[in-house]
């Protein structure tokens, strides 16, 4: 396999993912993307990590789509920064439903070897998701 299909083949493997489990909530893919021993931001977490947090957001959020704005490849590493939209049909954070869009962006990096990934870094601010989805305070006419 030549460097530039290595390449090739490590973007492909973060579409598939994007595409299929985060917008589609399809984590039967989970085993053949992420190796058996993969690491989460220092963790030890397996495919079940990922399965488990894209559960978790199929369950407070519906209409998900994901937008791949940049794939970068280098060596083993793939970085992707992506847009998220959905909307908010279930408790997020504590917050309950309240239909709101929302529309966030993330990084994530990627090491892979031997055609899985083994540890994911990444970058979601999940602050600005919860202010998106959380109703605005009333005020009380102190503000200036």
């Amino acid at each position: 396999m030549t460097a530039g299909t290595v390449v090739t083949e490590h973007a492909r493997l973060a579409e598939h993912w994007f595409g299929k489990a985060w917008a589609g909530g399809d984590v039967s893919i989970a085993d053949e993307v992420f190796h058996e021993d993969f690491v989460l931001n220092g963790k030890r977490v397996g495919p079940d990590g990922p399965r488990r947090s894209v559960l978790g957001v199929h369950k407070a959020f519906s209409d998900i789509g994901v937008e791949l704005d940049l794939v970068v490849t280098d060596g083993s590493h793939v970085v992707t920064h992506y847009t998220t939209t959905a909307r908010h049909t279930g408790t997020y954070r504590g917050v309950p439903a309240s239909g709101h869009r929302i529309k966030v962006s993330g990084i994530v990096i990627w090491e892979i070897r031997g055609a899985k990934v083994v540890r994911d870094w990444n970058v979601f601010d999940t602050g600005e998701v919860v202010a998106q989805i959380t109703p605005p305070q009333p005020t009380t006419g102190d503000e200036k």
